[in-house]
């Protein structure tokens, strides 16, 4: 059973240099990206498949059925497109002005993600004043609007009760994740601890 050098500790996001547009792909190494969010152990709620790897060229290696239990040890997020945010309304305490765009690539829970605007990086960054495509979102002073989602996957390194180690996956379509199929392979509400 191969288990990629990709598992291996690294930064948690590779800096691009000031003024630089983030190049893409970008991958987010040890990423847990949304509030709440532990790696242990689980019990699966819904057939799903476990991969060699989250690259191209991985393989299926097996089914994981209904009740399995199995473990998530650490996860990779990639931004392959991040979030177009227009900005609608002057925000002189960030220097942004009507018609500036904020690039969004990792959601963190609770209305923060990690954004680049200005040319620069802004971790964890505090993003209640965008309003999502759909209309929700927006807690405080709605300045900014999401005009593009972007495409990105979560990427979950998981370990059997057999101790077979291999990845799982699930994507973003809008403001919080929609689809889940990460080692549980059905929404995350879904999944809960083993007795």
């Amino acid at each position: 059973m191969a288990v990629l050098a990709f598992w291996q500790e690294r930064p948690a996001c590779a800096e691009e240099p000031r003024g630089t547009e983030p190049a893409l792909p970008l991958v987010d190494y040890n990423a847990c990206p949304f509030e709440g969010c532990t790696f242990r152990e689980w019990k699966v709620t819904k057939a799903s498949t476990m991969y060699s790897s989250w690259q191209q060229e991985r393989k299926e290696l097996r089914k994981l059925q209904l009740g399995d239990t199995v473990t998530g040890l650490t996860g990779v997020h990639i931004t392959f497109r991040p979030d177009r945010i227009l900005v609608k309304q002057a925000m002189a305490d960030l220097g942004l002005q009507p018609g500036d765009v904020i690039l969004r690539y990792m959601y963190l829970g609770e209305g923060f993600a990690n954004v680049w605007f200005r040319g620069a990086w802004h971790k964890e960054f505090d993003c209640t004043f965008i309003t999502e495509k759909n209309g929700g979102g927006c807690l405080r002073d709605c300045s900014a609007v999401v005009t593009e989602e972007g495409k990105k996957e979560w990427w979950v390194k998981i370990k059997t009760s057999t101790g077979q180690k291999a990845g799982s996956w699930s994507t973003k379509t809008s403001r919080g994740w929609t689809f889940w199929r990460t080692w549980c392979g059905a929404p995350s509400r879904e999944c809960r601890k083993p007795p």
